[in-house]
């Protein structure tokens, strides 16, 4: 499998990796030391391979700009797919020599260079699709409803700008089987059960009220009527992830607090009212933080939910994923790492 043989056979999944044409697999390593797969709600994914070589194995002949796909567990799905971003060799007279090799996937095109530009009586979902088109880029797009009368993008890299409009409709913006993906995330329906005892290594969770509100509201202007647009929000707009108490209503022992948006130029009822719900539901998020590490499972993921189970009473149920780990190891086999967040305590 690897260059040693030495991963253990009960967490050494089926892998293959295709650089420039060139593939690897469980069977045919060729030098695979290590694979570590991340991705992010909110970053570019990354990949990053060390490979092994002596006398006997090929020449490298990778470049900057060659394609890379891994394919993690059952089935033929892509787990990653993207492009050589940095190389990185190693050579050591005693010992062995190797590389190492960073990839990121398509939205890394998005992130270079800044553009000021103005886009006139256009909707946030035909945004997203006129600026990744640009890059060459499949996009699914989540209808946004109407038309914004003008929308800037300030001096700001094309990443950063449509992470702007997704967060502004509470949607998420990743790279989903091979599309980039702009639309609601799903914070119900888990995709995989934790169970202390059974897949679960370790796992830790914070609760923090700091930033709870009971209420959002967004102020504007309406400059052909002359009147101001006030769109508000409550707790009752949360997106419930978890099961217990929402994190909002217990902070509300502290009295109600509010919070205010007035820079986030708004030109009508509706967008006023998405707004504030948004902002909601970000700061609902903040309430419940945590990590785990666990038995290496390809289905967890970001943007996916998971559930814990056999845990003490409060912290077992669903939490949304905000990044994940993966990593195949020639000596400690698969492992997922991930970060999470939920709007309650558990069950």
């Amino acid at each position: 499998m690897f260059a040693n043989e030495s991963a253990p056979v009960s967490t050494a999944p089926g892998f293959e990796v295709t650089i420039g044409g060139q593939k690897f697999d469980q069977a045919n390593g060729g030098g695979v030391q290590m694979l570590v797969v991340e991705d992010h709600v909110d970053m570019v994914a990354m990949l990053t391979l060390r490979m092994g070589g002596n006398e006997t194995q090929p020449r490298w002949t990778w470049k900057i700009g060659d394609d890379v796909t891994v394919k993690i567990g059952e089935g033929s799905r892509e787990f990653f797919k993207g492009q050589i971003t940095s190389m990185e060799p190693s050579y050591q007279v005693e010992g062995t020599s190797s590389i190492t090799i960073r990839a990121l996937d398509d939205t890394h095109k998005l992130g270079r260079g800044r553009q000021t530009r103005t886009f006139e009586e256009k909707s946030d979902s035909d945004i997203v699709k006129e600026v990744a088109g640009e890059m060459g880029l499949s996009v699914q797009a989540e209808d946004t409803g109407e038309p914004t009368k003008y929308t800037i993008q300030r001096n700001e890299s094309n990443i950063a700008f449509l992470k702007r409009l997704a967060a502004r409709n509470n949607f998420i913006l990743r790279v989903e089987d091979g599309k980039l993906f702009f639309g609601e995330a799903q914070f119900s329906g888990s995709v995989y059960t934790i169970k202390m005892g059974d897949n679960l290594k370790s796992m830790r969770r914070s609760y923090n009220t700091t930033d709870m509100v009971q209420k959002v509201v967004v102020r504007g202007w309406d400059i052909m009527a002359k009147e101001p647009i006030v769109g508000q929000a409550t707790t009752g707009d949360i997106q419930a992830i978890g099961g217990g108490q929402l994190g909002a209503d217990k902070a509300g022992t502290f009295g109600d607090s509010t919070a205010y948006i007035t820079d986030v130029p708004v030109t009508s009822q509706a967008q006023a009212d998405k707004l504030a719900k948004s902002e909601m539901n970000r700061l609902a998020r903040q309430y419940c933080r945590g990590s785990a590490s666990i038995q290496g499972n390809e289905q967890v993921r970001a943007g996916k939910v998971v559930n814990f189970d056999g845990l003490q009473q409060g912290v077992n149920g669903e939490v949304f994923v905000l990044s994940s780990r993966h990593i195949i190891s020639e000596r400690s086999g698969y492992t997922t790492e991930f970060s999470f967040c939920a709007t309650s305590e558990g069950s």
